[in-house]
């Protein structure tokens, strides 16, 4: 089950991150300790690059630890699944001076470093609803007993 939490990055208000977990988990906390996600404008809303295409597209989820997503991602292909019934997040990989933000911004040279995590695979209507529910708490950012990823 995906959860959504919208938060401050190191407990400064001023530099809302969404954090991702994956079951209540964070999964790549043992892969990229202390690493973060993006701002919630690029990550949510109506045209969330988390939102999977008919193709699916590689997505940034987490960066690196100084903040700069070209220094390094953890960015897996977010795809549905053919019978629609699925979003999974498959191929994590990691580039460099590829990400200015979660889609790349060109095209990368390098097939990327593959990361040592699992492929996620979530229930289509869950994922969906978590994407609304979070967008509805990141506006504006603010962190409230329903908003902080325990879903309604």
């Amino acid at each position: 089950m995906l959860e959504l939490q919208v938060g401050a990055l190191d407990a400064r208000p001023d530099v809302p991150v969404v954090k991702i977990l994956v079951d209540g988990a964070e999964p790549w906390e043992d892969v990229v300790p202390g690493w973060q996600g993006f701002h919630p404008a690029e990550m949510l809303g109506a045209d969330s690059p988390l939102l999977p295409d008919d193709l699916g597209r590689r997505v940034a989820i987490y960066r690196c630890t100084c903040a700069q997503a070209g220094c390094g991602v953890v960015a897996p292909v977010v795809m549905p699944s053919p019978d629609g019934r699925r979003v999974s997040w498959v191929d994590a990989r990691d580039f460099t001076g590829v990400f200015d933000s979660p889609l790349a911004t060109t095209a990368p040279t390098t097939e990327g470093r593959c990361w040592d995590v699992p492929d996620l695979h979530f229930d289509r209507a869950q994922y969906l609803a978590e994407i609304r529910r979070a967008t509805g708490c990141a506006r504006p950012v603010r962190e409230t007993p329903s908003c902080a990823g325990a879903g309604p």
